[in-house]
Order: structure tokens, then C-alpha cells, then sequence
């Protein structure tokens, strides 16, 4: 049987639906739905197209439909917190960690356990990964470096006087954001300290530059090759929590503790923040986790909610993701 020729693409309906879309995000409202059924607070949150997965203070890991909001699966295996997780689309991984101090790797569509790892003195705070390694962080003040394929220990880096609160693995090094107020860039393969950045307990990287928020209500914008900080900005009343980052549209999201989220744009040379708008009221309850893409900000919170604001309701955004 011969292939079927390509569907041509319909580029006038394409530039409307981005129109739309690109509107929504700058002055419209988006749809938005609240996921129930975690018994304790959520404190994690990612998702894809198809699944929404958080983890939860109540010890389980949830997995919810994406395009409707129901619940798929309960997934049992920590004895602790679950407070950080991280799965991928293509080969349905996925690792978690626990105040119990483990992480689990699992096979995310068939909902099992491959393997349990131990190495942390104290709860994995947060985990990052690529096809290479898994990364994570602890409250021992320690970043550690796993192969993904056998799950062994590669590597323990030692630098931070705090818990490491969060993680970024992008191409061979590591940032690391941490409760002693500074963040530090790695090499992945040897260990070694490449950069060491004053300031902040939280972080995100895109490509090259570094997005960080603290216990303090600014933010700020680092040049990942100098080091140079670009920009501080002011965007919260409290602590900014976390940071999600849509890299081919330029924007950034905040979340924090004051209940808020933010809508931020990176200008074209990436060394400016611009706020585009905000949401002080669609949450009840401090904010600890958020995650986008080109439709959707997905939060989870303190008051056991999973809140779903979705700006691409009614348009096809397959060609978005």
C-alpha cells in the first residue's frame, strides 16, 4: 500500500489560531479547571500533552488526563512526601523524589517501579534528567549525578551550605540553586565547578541564560557564560517558589508564595524581563510548584489543588506543544 500524501497545512487558520492564542495569553482569560483528589498539599507538578502528573504530601503520585481533568492513576511507592518528579513524553520514564529520602524511577504508562535509589542523607528536593544522567538535589547539601540506564551513582558534588532546592541539567553542566543563597554552575562529567552565582535560592536555565527566585520577592536574570547578573526585578510580595519557561516564545512564568502568578516576556536579546500580566486571584493558597507550555500553566498548592488555567480552549494547538 502506497503512503498516503502529507495534509497540507492550512497556514491562514494557523496564524488565527497563534493570533488567538498569543492574545489570550496577554489579555484574555484562559479556561480554568481544579484537579481534586490528593488528600494532603501538592507540592509537585508536570505535564505533556496527554498527562498531568503531581505528587503530594499524602505520599502518592497522581496521574491525570490533560485534556479532560480525570484522574488516570494512583501511583504508591514512597513512604514519605512526594516533593519533586520529572518524566519523559517519548519513553514514558519518569523519577520521583521523597522526604523518605529515596528516588524512584519508574515506567510511567505501566505505572510500575523499576528501581529504588539511595545515596541522600535527607529528602530529594529535585530531580532533572536527560538521556545520559539523572540529577538530583538534597537537604544534605548535595548535588548527585546517576546514570540513567543503570541507575548507579556517578557522582556527589559538594559546594552548597544549604538544602539544594532545585536542579537544571542542560547539555553537560548543571546549575544548582540552593537555600545558602547562591547558585552554582557544574560540569556534569568531572564534578568541577565551572560558576559560581550570588543570590538566589531557586533557579531555572534556558539555553544561555539563568532565571532565579528566592525567599525574597525579586527575581533575577544572569548571563550563564559571564555570570554577569543582566537584571533584578521585583514581581512578588513573598517568596518566589518556583519558575517554569516556555524557550521558544520567550516567557517566563513566577510562582509564589503570595498566591500569585506572573506572566513574564524575555526581550529578543534575552537580557530583559518585562512583566505582561498577572493572576493574584485564581489561587487560595501559597503556590509550590508550576509548568507550562505554548496553551497551558499548570500549578499545584497548599490547599491539596492541582489548578489548570488553559488559554488554548476551543483551538487546535497541537502544532504548539
Amino acid at each position: 500500500m502506497e503512503d498516503s500524501p502529507p495534509i497540507p497545512l492550512d497556514w491562514k487558520d494557523l496564524f488565527k489560531t497563534r493570533f488567538i492564542l498569543e492574545k489570550r495569553w496577554r489579555s484574555g482569560y484562559p479556561k480554568v479547571r481544579q484537579l481534586m483528589g490528593h488528600q494532603s498539599l501538592v507540592y509537585c507538578v508536570k505535564f505533556d500533552r496527554e498527562r498531568i502528573v503531581t505528587g503530594s504530601r499524602d505520599k502518592t503520585i497522581k496521574v491525570w488526563s490533560t485534556q479532560t481533568g480525570r484522574l488516570r492513576s494512583t501511583l504508591r511507592g514512597h513512604d514519605g512526601s512526594v516533593l519533586c518528579l520529572k518524566f519523559d513524553s517519548a519513553s514514558s520514564f519518569m523519577v520521583s523524589g521523597s522526604s523518605d529520602g529515596s528516588i524512584l524511577a519508574w515506567d510511567l504508562e505501566k505505572g510500575i517501579i523499576m528501581r529504588r535509589i539511595h545515596g541522600h542523607f535527607g529528602g530529594v528536593l529535585t530531580l532533572d534528567f536527560d538521556d545520559k544522567w539523572i540529577v538530583s538535589g538534597g537537604r544534605d547539601n548535595s548535588v548527585r549525578v546517576w546514570h540513567r540506564q543503570t541507575q548507579e551513582l556517578h557522582r556527589i558534588m559538594e559546594g552548597h551550605e544549604g538544602p539544594v532546592n532545585c536542579v537544571i541539567l542542560q547539555r553537560n553542566t548543571i546549575v544548582s540553586a540552593s537555600g545558602d543563597a547562591k547558585l552554582i554552575m557544574w560540569n556534569v562529567e568531572t564534578g568541577q565547578i565551572l560558576r559560581r552565582f550570588e543570590g538566589h535560592s531557586r533557579g531555572i536555565a534556558c539555553e544561555h541564560r539563568i532565571i532565579s527566585g528566592s525567599k525574597d520577592p525579586y527575581m533575577k536574570l544572569y548571563d550563564s557564560d559571564s555570570g554577569a547578573c543582566l537584571e533584578t526585578v521585583k514581581g512578588h510580595h513573598d517568596l518566589v517558589r518556583s519558575l517554569a519557561v516556555d524557550a521558544n516564545m520567550g516567557r517566563v512564568i513566577s510562582a509564589s508564595y503570595d498566591k500569585s502568578l506572573k506572566i513574564w516576556d524575555l526581550d529578543s536579546e534575552g537580557k530583559q524581563m518585562r512583566l505582561v500580566r498577572d493572576f493574584p486571584d485564581i489561587h487560595e493558597s501559597q503556590i509550590f510548584d508550576v509548568d507550562c507550555d505554548a496553551s497551558r500553566i499548570i500549578t499545584a498548592s497548599y490547599n491539596n489543588v492541582v489548578t489548570v488555567l488553559d488559554f488554548g480552549f476551543d483551538l487546535d494547538t497541537s502544532l504548539f506543544a
